[in-house]
């Protein structure tokens, strides 16, 4: 998935970091967190809608090296994907063959 620079700056912001190597972390991270979600469910269409935006936020914050918050940012990003799991808005979307 293509993120866009604004996004990725956003996250930057989220875990305080403004190297080039932050910029490729998070990245990768925003990555992982995707398919994190599609694991329960979730497919991110768009990582620019708020609640899909948070749970970037709240992955990158719990895996970026937060020691001391990070189990609370792990908890936070579990909580929220599974209720977008549960919500069903962000299951795959069912191509009609039909025409």
């Amino acid at each position: 998935m293509t993120f866009s620079e604004n996004l990725i700056q956003d996250l930057m912001r989220t875990v305080r970091g403004k190297s080039q190597v932050t910029k490729l972390d998070v990245t990768d991270l925003a990555e992982a967190c995707v398919v994190d979600l599609s694991l329960v469910g979730v497919y991110v269409t768009d990582p620019e809608e708020p609640l899909c935006k948070q749970a970037l936020k709240l992955y990158c914050k719990g895996h970026y090296g937060y020691d001391k918050d990070q189990t609370t940012f792990r908890a936070a990003y579990a909580a929220l994907r599974d209720s977008m799991a549960l919500s069903g808005d962000y299951g795959k979307k069912e191509v009609n063959q039909d025409g």
